[in-house]
């Protein structure tokens, strides 16, 4: 039973991380086609950050409902029903292009991509127990593949149908996919906790700071470089190769590395520890992206980016892997929350934000380049994470 339900969690959380990220270039795509209806780059750069900021808040509440009565497959259909409708609406801005129109789309993006990751994650979590980071590689390969692949449908669907029928297409599979993910997960409970449990988890959470506030600081800045590249180099691509197509085929090439690096990471963090293997992803992220930057050569620009994107995209597996090491059982969404969801996601809405300041301030390249400064202060702050956690009780399964 116990294995048949691993199975069930693992299928179904990997189907529904494959929806989610899909979505995470959805504006990153679109912006290349706002910026030809002459909408201001500082004003979709506010527009990426707003949907990072709205979805790293969120997910705090996510987290916390989650722990609190442990209602994650209802949480995750919600999110998926409100990516869908930001979908149509963005659909509706290739027909009215209002400035309010697109605000609107992209707050409800933020907040439907705010539940997946605490929700999927603490189910892998709670489910596998010691061997999660394992079943979180495998799950993130899936939300990679998602990633590397809608770049080049999305632009293929748009170029060949027009944005609104595009999107509206897109939001339907949505709706039809995210129904399956609600049926397949709706059997795998985890653990409901009464009002003394409540306030008892809470106190234990506050234990954990020592570990999970460094770690947050760390993947802040980290993601406001790693969020802020996949949100412009669409338009960096589209300027070097003179073609979006060219730019889909790249960027699905260069995201799909993520497919393999995100089973193989969460092996190595199950061997080797999360803390390492945060260095190792977060370092040579930086060094490839230096590269990336420097080079002139298209194909060496694309063979870089595409290492670039093996270590900066395999960090689903690396991050919730090292938080199950280090926390209990009973406060995984929250921790999952705060180190995804204001860590990563905010961070990475900032990084948006700076990267939409310089690119309306100076010029593209200008933006870019930004990001390296980024890069290193985030490889040079990685001392800070403890070298030593302790866990307060022992990992629970069910």
């Amino acid at each position: 039973m116990l294995r048949s339900l691993k199975k069930k969690a693992l299928i179904f959380t990997s189907l529904g991380h494959f929806l989610n990220d899909s979505f995470l270039v959805t504006f990153s795509i679109l912006i290349t086609y706002y910026i030809e209806m002459g909408f201001s780059p500082l004003f979709l750069g506010l527009m990426g950050a707003i949907i990072n900021i709205v979805s790293g808040l969120f997910s705090m509440w996510v987290g916390r409902e989650a722990d609190r009565i442990g209602n994650h497959d209802k949480l995750m259909l919600i999110g998926f029903l409100i990516i869908a409708i930001s979908l149509f609406l963005f659909g509706l801005t290739f027909v009215y292009k209002f400035l309010w129109l697109i605000a609107i789309s992209s707050i409800l993006l933020g907040v439907g991509l705010s539940f997946y990751h605490p929700l999927g994650g603490s189910i892998l979590q709670f489910t596998y127990g010691s061997d999660s980071p394992k079943a979180l590689g495998i799950n993130g390969s899936l939300g990679s593949t998602g990633r590397a692949l809608f770049p080049i449908v999305l632009v293929f669907l748009i170029e060949y149908l027009g944005g609104f029928v595009a999107l509206t297409i897109i939001a339907t599979y949505t709706l039809v996919l995210s129904s399956i993910i609600y049926n397949g997960i709706r059997p795998i409970k985890t653990k409901t906790y009464s009002q003394t449990q409540q306030k008892e988890r809470a106190v234990s959470f506050s234990s954990f700071y020592y570990v999970l506030i460094p770690l947050t600081v760390i993947v802040f800045i980290r993601s406001m470089f790693v969020m802020g590249v996949q949100t412009f180099v669409p338009t960096y691509l589209s300027e070097i190769f003179n073609s979006r197509v060219i730019m889909g085929i790249v960027l699905t090439v260069s995201y799909a590395t993520a497919i393999f690096g995100q089973p193989f990471f969460g092996r190595i963090t199950t061997s080797m520890g999360g803390r390492r293997v945060v260095f190792i992803t977060t370092i040579f992220s930086a060094i490839f992206y230096i590269i990336f930057i420097i080079a002139r050569n298209w194909i060496v620009i694309s063979v870089i980016f595409a290492a670039f994107s093996f270590f900066a995209f395999s960090n689903f597996p690396v991050l919730l892997g090292y938080v199950s090491q280090i926390v209990d059982a009973d406060v995984m969404a929250r921790a999952n929350s705060l180190v995804w969801g204001i860590g990563n996601t905010i961070g990475g809405a900032l990084g948006i934000l700076l990267g939409g300041y310089v690119f309306q301030a100076f010029n593209l390249k200008t933006s870019m380049l930004s990001f390296v400064i980024i890069a290193l202060i985030s490889s040079f702050l990685l001392p800070m994470i403890p070298s030593k956690t302790k866990k307060r009780r022992a990992h629970q399964k069910p």
